[in-house]
């Protein structure tokens, strides 16, 4: 049960946290203070939180410091209070639970959610330094409100859970001048109960209760890199294990209940992250089905400096990382900044250093496992103790956790299990930032990023046309091992996988489109209010000018079975108003466009058949003036 012993006004913020208590003890003293009166009875919605269109940026720091839900008669509830920070340029193709709150049972038909810019870390795609960051509004703190689709409000019952998306546009909430290197910010957010993203789901939390004899886990919620362990968390939840389960615990790879009983001996508090996907929420605590576990060490502790990064460069037991974001231990925080990015740092690693390789229960692993291109976690000391000042770390008695990378390329050629690229991008970094000096085997060539060996596995791209954007997500070949340089768990087409579809109007357009309707829209190439218009897919970039005739931006996928649509139009001053349907969309814009209120950007993410000229989406945001 979760007790909440405030009673909210109709338009007040509760101002009492919403705590769960799992443990007898807990739930003893929450029934406690608790008086017949005050009692409030709750449910629980499982909040998630997303990014989309990103392209443009290789960092996104931001905190988020407030979520607040209101009911359709006025009442307001807090759903989350704690300012969390995160890098919304690795939500986009991995979804974060974002918390497990109980409140009181209703309809709830709007949120506010509040965007914290005091300490950013925002960084354009190529840039050395960080951008200069401007709010629309000229506060750190934005409010911004969103409305739910009318049919479709956050309906929280009795003692059960219920699903919350929410999604933010990182292209429809900023406005870029390469030219000075400043961001405009203007957060562009949806929310839905009937989740569109389908990316893989990230539960990060503190260890409760390790229960090999029922094959879970049940965690208090502390989402993204939150080191602040005083507190109750975010919400409980039920980790489900299986057989198959993953786990890495200290630095230890277990399966299945082997994993879970190291997980028992571990103390109360323990860090821990599982991936998978959510389970039932039939209860007021809601359960994740779990692929991957990690705990302790091999996630962070309370003493222990954590550092991610793709290396760039190795030069004996010293790794030079790319893009490195880094978490300091408790205590050692300075602020609300629990993480700091750094464009470049330095990782020590030696015979000592755990390596292991995520979701795989590899043998003979070892700091020679570590090369260039690989991207990697890895926790130790800091250059001074336990802090991580400048960006640092010495793993010699840490750990190493290899986790997937995702490289771009064009193919030079193919054949069956192999595959050569001309590499675009390696994790979010540019090739040409990589020394792969030492990565070849002694007699051969290193890697070289214009054509790049991959093992393809069981994919066969002999019939791949020459110059096909591919991209491939697994592992880089051991240091000094090469060739090949990376094998591949998986490789897809650029056409088969997520592209943004970027349309920006200077000063803005009460005429964006030549057509709208059911069957689609058609922007307006020929408008002079076009700024910039254009397709991207990871590191591609297509203009729509180049293209035969503007594309058809229409409703639904190319092919199989569509999932959830979202639509949203307004902008981060005004509010933002969700559409699940394309006829409620439709309805809408036409009424926003009236002639004298206009539209700044549009958003569409989907799939290009180029074909027939076609962009399909289920997924369009429209930015208001």
């Amino acid at each position: 049960m979760r007790f909440d012993c405030a009673r909210a006004k109709p338009g007040a913020l509760a101002t009492v946290r919403i705590a769960l208590f799992v443990l007898a003890g807990a739930l003893a003293i929450g029934l406690a203070g608790c008086s017949a009166s005050t009692r409030v009875y709750n449910g629980t919605p499982a909040l998630t939180l997303t990014a989309d269109a990103a392209g443009a940026f290789s960092t996104y720091i931001v905190g988020i410091d407030t979520i607040e839900l209101t009911q359709k008669n006025g009442y307001v509830y807090p759903a989350q209070s704690n300012d969390e920070q995160v890098n919304l340029t690795r939500r986009v193709n991995l979804t974060e639970l974002f918390g497990a709150p109980g409140i009181p049972t209703g309809t709830y038909t709007s949120m506010t959610i509040y965007f914290d810019y005091s300490n950013p870390a925002i960084y354009l795609q190529g840039a050395a330094k960080a951008a200069t960051v401007k709010t629309a509004s000229g506060s750190t703190l934005i409010p911004v409100k969103v409305t739910f689709a009318p049919n479709h409000p956050l309906v929280i019952g009795l003692n059960t859970s219920t699903p919350f998306a929410i999604d933010i546009d990182l292209a429809a909430s900023n406005a870029i001048d390469a030219a000075t290197n400043t961001v405009t910010v203007s957060p562009y957010v949806v929310a839905t109960v009937e989740p569109v993203d389908t990316s893989p789901l990230r539960a990060r939390g503190q260890l409760v209760l390790s229960q090999p004899g029922k094959s879970d886990v049940v965690e208090n919620i502390r989402p993204f890199d939150d080191t602040y362990y005083g507190d109750p968390g975010v919400g409980a939840l039920t980790v489900n294990t299986s057989s198959s389960t993953y786990f890495d615990v200290n630095g230890q790879v277990y399966m299945g209940s082997a994993g879970l009983k190291a997980l028992a001996a571990a103390q109360n508090g323990t860090v821990m992250t599982a991936y998978g996907t959510l389970g039932s929420l039939a209860t007021i605590t809601p359960q994740f089905n779990a692929t991957q576990v990690y705990a302790g060490t091999s996630v962070s502790t309370q003493g222990t400096a954590v550092i991610r990064g793709t290396v760039s460069a190795r030069s004996g037991d010293t790794l030079t990382l790319e893009q490195a974001q880094s978490v300091c231990p408790e205590n050692y925080c300075t602020a609300n900044a629990t993480i700091t990015y750094y464009p470049t740092a330095t990782v020590t690693v030696g015979p000592s250093t755990i390596v292991t390789e995520d979701g795989t229960a590899a043998s003979g692993l070892g700091v020679q496992s570590i090369s260039v291109g690989q991207r990697i976690s890895a926790s130790g000391t800091g250059a001074s103790g336990s802090s991580l000042m400048p960006g640092t770390l010495n793993a010699t008695s840490g750990q190493v956790r290899m986790q997937p990378t995702t490289i771009w390329g064009t193919l030079v050629s193919g054949a069956s299990g192999s595959a050569t690229l001309d590499l675009q991008q390696i994790d979010l970094a540019a090739p040409s930032t990589f020394d792969f000096t030492g990565t070849g085997v002694t007699g051969s060539e290193d890697a070289n990023p214009a054509s790049y060996a991959v093992d393809t596995g069981s994919v066969d791209e002999s019939g791949t046309t020459a110059g096909t954007v591919l991209s491939a997500t697994g592992f880089v070949t051991p240091f000094g091992s090469a060739p090949p340089d990376f094998s591949a768990s998986s490789v897809t087409p650029a056409s088969a996988g997520p592209t943004d579809l970027i349309v920006q109007w200077n000063g803005g357009t009460t005429a964006p489109f030549t057509s709208s309707g059911s069957s689609g829209l058609v922007v307006n190439l020929g408008n002079s209010s076009i700024e910039a218009a254009d397709m991207q897919t990871g590191p591609q970039t297509v203009q729509l000018s180049s293209l035969s005739a503007s594309p058809t931006i229409a409703f639904g996928c190319a092919s199989g079975t569509c999932g959830n649509a979202e639509f949203g139009i307004g902008n981060g001053s005004a509010g933002i108003s969700v559409f699940d349907s394309v006829s409620s969309f439709l309805s809408s814009l036409t009424s926003t466009l009236d002639g004298s209120t206009g539209i700044s950007e549009l958003v569409a993410i989907g799939t290009y058949d180029s074909a027939s000229n076609t962009f399909y989406t289920q997924r369009i945001d429209v930015v208001t003036n």
